[in-house]
């Protein structure tokens, strides 16, 4: 009887592996979260997934962009339909130039449905692994067999269907000599590798390989501390990050004789990438960098292929094509859409690239890496020449002084994560930066164990155009902004707007003179600019409750960076000073980019309800279109403004007509970070019912259905709920003010 098939074997085995799979994870817990501090990256520790066009062509470019990038290890999926199709074709040409191929086969979905108890689907598995393993078997790199058994919705395999399906291949390929991976289970889900490893090893039929498609992309960061395992408050406490991710994995593997590890598959969506930067693109670039910079400093992946390198939008290359298949690529890249003609290699291609040409083979002598701030690992690559590598948590920077010394700044080159030359950065951001110095000595701090420049949760903005860097002297903490192209320049000028010389130039124009100060002035840098400064007073009551809070000013810088980030409109921060200690109970100066001509939502309300028509030449229809879009941007950037009232929404009508919207008064504002989606819909109507304050019932209708349009979505049918009670909250602030100024 197959041993498979045996009464005492399935379910109950099953739940006493799984069983033993809880305490086996974890014991290895205890593996540590900081990488390697001297490390060898292998040659041919980098790899991607490939799949072929509907034509030769199609494999001709496949083969180019491979050779471009100076990778010699590909992955394939493998299925019935690919013998005697396009991917045998791009097999045999894949090995006819000398490529190293891990193919992984894989039943279709219906089919890997049925093979846990169904005998003839059962056969025809056997048939084709037989197939592929007679006439490839001596020829590729390796073979793994099934596909995310942990995600049956698009594998179709169950945990006995996969089981099955490994028992099967490995019995009727038990003379082959090319080694075998699996159980390709999909993302961390220890539970499922330590489970299927034990009763595949409980079979004889463990593979030699440990394969995982070990992706990080929901906890959004390669850094990031995974909060999903055990919930938010166990995170910091398990210290689940991407590195110790891998050692576990790891350790699983070795107990069951699975000598090697390799990440299968692994990438960032622009998809989702977009919910959150205004740069996707560069975001992909980033993880990419850093993803694959710490995986290789864990010493515990042996591997990684990225994937796909063609799609729209997960791929290295964009293949054009506006559709996506219905059973997700790491399941099943069957094949490349669109046409040839119209690829084109994304940033993240280029990125992938350089760092093959530097990393593959280099020696790692040292590597400073905090969870929470700075990455710093000094490199000597294939060649013997010294570099460095570096990089910051998103929104944090550091000043590059902090690093080298003044002699080291003056002779060393840089270069971004494509490979391009720099000119002078001033600090290290949350891009990736490599480091060329004429010698391989390093600042004496990084020789040290303890070695941790200061890093703070203040937000910077790194963007094309603009990067910010932190400030301090001994009466002042803040930060400036400077042209991303001019940083050296600007930063010499930042003097010029700290708090002693702001009080010291004219003003133009006082707009607020309260409890806290607005006025406008010349920009001391640029004369023909105008400045905002806001000098944030902290009187009575509060010298109590902001105690406990950020300065008012930083919380104006913060947001208006993370916005910005976001690609929420809003004016440009330039600069924000606050007391070191006791910032939230100390004034606090915050400056930004004066906008001019600029009128708010406020008037746009005020001419529809006395009756016009049309104002500004555009009808109520573009208006509300107009600025309910915005508000569901800034929504679905994460970004909830908090006091949002009609006035706080600057709008800028160009000569064409066009209008660009954006957010003011800032400071109440809350960014959600981290992972997942937390903005829901009654945080979604904090915002509308303040913005659509002044509006008629009729006309708030118009704006919510204008608004569930952008959103795509509807909203409660009880909207108009929390609008009767705003109205009845101001009506009684009304009422309180009248009767106390009696």
């Amino acid at each position: 009887m197959n041993k498979l098939l045996h009464p005492l074997y399935g379910y109950p085995l099953a739940g006493l592996e799984f069983i033993r799979a809880i305490g086996q994870s974890m014991r290895h817990l205890g593996e540590s979260h900081q990488p390697s501090p001297q490390h060898t990256i292998a040659e041919h520790f980098f790899g991607v997934n490939v799949a072929p066009a509907d034509n030769a062509e199609g494999d001709d470019y496949i083969c180019a962009r491979l050779s471009e990038l100076g990778l010699r290890h590909v992955r394939m999926h493998f299925s019935y339909e690919s013998l005697q199709g396009p991917a045998e074709r791009l097999l045999e040409r894949l090995l006819g130039d000398g490529f190293e191929v891990m193919l992984d086969l894989l039943p279709p979905a219906a089919e890997a449905n049925l093979i846990f108890d169904d005998v003839q689907a059962q056969q025809r598995w056997g048939n084709f692994v037989e197939t592929v393993f007679s006439r490839w078997g001596e020829r590729v790199h390796a073979i793994e067999i099934g596909n995310t058994p942990n995600r049956g919705k698009w594998s179709g395999f169950s945990s006995p269907g996969i089981v099955m399906a490994t028992y099967i291949a490995r019995q009727r390929t038990r003379d082959a000599t090319v080694p075998v991976g699996g159980p390709n289970v999909s993302d961390f889900e220890p539970l499922y590798n330590a489970t299927y490893l034990s009763m595949l090893n409980h079979l004889d039929v463990a593979p030699a390989i440990h394969t995982d498609n070990l992706f990080v992309e929901r906890v959004v960061e390669p850094e990031a501390f995974d909060h999903r395992v055990l919930g938010r408050l166990a995170r910091d406490l398990l210290k689940l990050n991407l590195v110790k991710k891998a050692r576990m994995l790891k350790a699983m593997g070795t107990s069951v004789g699975a000598s090697q590890l390799y990440c299968t598959y692994t990438c960032w969506t622009i998809k989702r990438l977009q919910r959150r930067y205004a740069e996707p693109e560069q975001k992909r670039v980033d993880y990419l960098v850093r993803y694959l910079a710490l995986a290789s400093a864990s010493e515990a992946l042996d591997k990684v292929y990225w994937g796909p390198l063609i799609c729209s939008r997960d791929g290295l290359i964009d293949d054009a094509a506006d559709d996506y298949p219905v059973i997700d690529q790491v399941s099943y890249y069957q094949r490349i859409r669109g046409n040839a003609a119209h690829f084109q290699p994304t940033p993240a291609f280029t990125a992938l690239g350089y760092l093959i040409d530097r990393m593959a083979g280099a020696q790692c002598q040292q590597f400073h890496h905090d969870p929470a701030g700075l990455t710093l690992g000094q490199f000597i690559d294939s060649e013997g020449k010294s570099f460095l590598l570096t990089w910051c948590r998103d929104a944090q920077a550091l000043p590059l002084s902090n690093i080298l010394s003044s002699g080291q700044l003056r002779h060393a080159s840089f270069r971004n994560a494509g490979g391009v030359s720099m000119d002078a950065p001033v600090v290290i951001n949350e891009h990736p930066l490599y480091i060329d110095l004429p010698t391989d000595t390093l600042h004496p701090g990084l020789a040290n164990p303890r070695f941790a420049p200061a890093m703070t949760s203040l937000a910077h903005l790194s963007s094309r155009q603009w990067q910010s860097t932190p400030l301090q002297d001994s009466a002042w903490y803040g930060a400036a902004m400077l042209r991303a192209d001019a940083q050296q320049e600007d930063l010499e000028a930042a003097p010029l707007l700290h708090p002693a010389a702001l009080g010291q130039y004219p003003e133009l124009q006082v707009m607020r003179d309260k409890r806290n100060r607005l006025w406008n002035i010349a920009d001391p840098r640029q004369a023909d600019n105008t400045l905002t400064v806001k000098l944030n007073r902290v009187v009575g009551f509060k010298r109590f409750t902001y105690r406990f809070r950020p300065s008012k000013g930083r919380r104006h810088w913060d947001n208006a960076c993370q916005m910005l980030r976001r690609g929420v409109a809003t004016p440009l921060p330039v600069a924000f000073f606050e007391a070191p200690e006791q910032a939230g109970i100390r004034d606090s100066w915050y400056v930004c980019q004066f906008v001019p001509n600029a009128f708010s939502s406020r008037d746009v309300y005020r001419a529809f309800n006395d009756g016009a028509a049309t104002y500004r030449g555009l009808d109520k229809a573009t208006w509300f279109d107009i600025i309910a879009g915005f508000v569901c941007h800034m929504h679905d950037k994460q970004i909830i403004h908090r006091d949002l009232s009609s006035g706080n929404l600057l709008l800028i009508q160009a000569d064409d007509g066009q209008v660009e919207a954006m957010a003011i008064d800032i400071g109440r504002a809350r960014t959600w970070s981290g992972p997942g989606s937390k903005v829901r819909n009654r945080d979604r109507m904090l915002d509308l019912i303040r913005i659509a304050y002044k509006l008629t019932w009729p006309d708030r209708a118009l704006f919510i259905d204008v608004y569930e349009q952008h959103l795509g979505k509807s909203l409660s049918p009880l909207w108009r709920i929390p609008f009767h009670y705003y109205d009845n909250k101001q009506r009684f602030k009304k009422w309180l003010k009248r009767k106390r100024g009696k």
